[in-house]
């Protein structure tokens, strides 16, 4: 089964979280926003932080903000700074895969064909584009998810 992980669409929230808000905003701030249990939102801010998608500043006024606005930020970047690289298979996750089966394999390069076009997909999928209503997206305008997958 195709799937983006849990942290990853808890990523997606969090930093939609931040987006509304565009302030600092602290931890327990987007606990209560999110529903989320505090030690699930710091593992993945601080994926967020390392990734350069967030910023933190410490002290008695701190808490994190994003660095780009929601129509800047792309859902495939989100992914990538909770998981790492996206890839469908093991062979498609860059240089260094060791299968056994890679002398023998006749669809690797389909799937990384196909893994490349995931990530363009999810690359041109912003987080402004995501909260959109449903109704709005299914119109194929210029900026939105149904224009992207047609």
């Amino acid at each position: 089964m195709l799937r983006i992980s849990r942290f990853a669409d808890y990523g997606l929230l969090v930093i939609n979280a931040l987006c509304q808000v565009n302030q600092l905003t602290t931890l327990e701030q987007l606990s209560e926003k999110t529903k989320l249990t505090m030690p699930t939102i710091y593992k993945i801010m601080r994926s967020l932080v390392k990734s350069g998608l967030v910023i933190s500043l410490r002290g008695v006024n701190g808490g994190y903000k994003i660095t780009k606005s929601a129509d800047q930020i792309s859902i495939a970047e989100i992914i990538e700074a909770v998981d790492g690289p996206i890839a469908l298979t093991d062979c498609t996750k860059g240089l260094g895969c060791q299968c056994v089966l890679e002398g023998n394999c006749q669809l690797k390069g389909n799937w990384q064909l196909v893994n490349q076009q995931v990530i363009k997909t999810l690359g041109n999928i912003t987080l402004d584009m995501m909260n959109q209503p449903v109704s709005q997206n299914m119109n194929a305008g210029t900026h939105n998810i149904a224009a992207i997958l047609i």
